[in-house]
């Protein structure tokens, strides 16, 4: 089993996140930051922080840009192969990881999105 701080993962994603809100980023500019600035990661940490950001945007009611809902369908094909048994996730961190991840679902369906600002 590969050993992850499932929360510690989680609450990087938000600081990191709600830093570059804070210093006036749009969400989804703020989401590339947050990406780009963290830098390189293993897959599952990717997958976590971004799972956790396109939450951000489903709660508070905002609408995702076309370049970040194409990097979503890509994070939710790679969980779709995600074995969960493979981390040190307690079974609550599974689900609530995988409601997270129908959550994101939905939000990449929806039809409103924005077009990316050039």
């Amino acid at each position: 089993m590969k050993n992850i701080n499932f929360y510690q993962v989680k609450y990087e994603a938000m600081e990191s996140f709600y830093d570059w809100v804070d210093y006036g980023s749009e969400f989804d500019i703020a989401a590339a930051q947050s990406m780009y600035y963290t830098g390189p990661m293993e897959e599952i940490y990717e997958i976590i922080m971004l799972i956790t950001i396109a939450t951000r945007f489903s709660r508070s009611g905002k609408k995702v840009d076309r370049i970040f809902k194409k990097d979503l369908k890509a994070i939710l094909s790679k969980c779709k192969k995600l074995d969960f048994d493979e981390y040190t996730l307690t079974d609550y961190e599974k689900e609530m990881f995988k409601e997270e991840i129908k959550e994101v679902e939905l939000l990449v369906k929806h039809k409103c999105i924005l077009k990316h600002r050039s």
